[in-house]
């Protein structure tokens, strides 16, 4: 199953053996072959009526042929970044634009998107992290110069030393960068974005 975030609007593209047992508040969409799969993200930016909608590919497709139709009207950005703690176990969280983030970046042209991440997180934040595992890949969309843009963003495990020190990338418009101990995550994790929520999910289990 694949989700991409629409603000707080998520679609997921899954088979028909991914479905939940149990019915909620999702819509099922079970499209036709010969659906205008193109026009669903910008569906999913305008619609009122749901939060979560699940596009179930349709028999003889296969899910990655079916994210493909669903992005081919929208330019596809790749990107990376970190989720970093130190031998404290804090985490390195930055803020803009009002919300909690964590450091990511996009991918430069012939780039491996490792580099990708450690360049970004130093960037963004100022500290010079050592790169774990990829603990997950996520989407969402925003807007740029009136064009609808998804966002796939690699994100690592990374880890600092204790008390590493941090400077915000002002010129980005991050307005603080902080070590947000576990007491404190909560709080932060209240004011942040869904997919920042799924990478801290994913952490848990690895």
């Amino acid at each position: 199953m694949l989700d991409i975030y629409f603000k707080h609007r998520k679609l997921s593209i899954c088979r028909a053996d991914e479905l939940p047992v149990i019915a909620d508040d999702r819509l099922l969409m079970h499209p036709a072959t010969d659906c205008n799969f193109a026009q669903i993200p910008y569906m999913m930016e305008s619609s009122i009526y749901f939060r979560h909608l699940m596009l179930v590919a349709p028999d003889g497709m296969s899910q990655e042929e079916l994210v493909s139709k669903v992005l081919s009207g929208v330019k596809v950005i790749r990107a990376a970044g970190g989720l970093v703690q130190d031998e404290a176990g804090n985490q390195l969280m930055i803020y803009r634009n009002g919300v909690w983030d964590l450091p990511k970046g996009k991918q430069e042209e012939g780039e491996d998107i490792t580099v990708t991440a450690l360049r970004e997180v130093q960037e963004e934040s100022g500290v010079q992290a050592s790169l774990g595992e990829l603990l997950t890949v996520t989407w969402h969309s925003y807007r740029l110069d009136g064009n609808l843009i998804v966002k796939s963003t690699h994100w690592y495990r990374m880890f600092a030393p204790k008390n590493a020190p941090v400077k915000p990338q002002t010129e980005e418009g991050i307005e603080k960068c902080e070590w947000v101990t576990p007491e404190d995550l909560d709080y932060r994790l209240a004011n942040t974005y869904p997919s920042v929520i799924d990478v801290f999910e994913s952490s848990k289990t690895r």
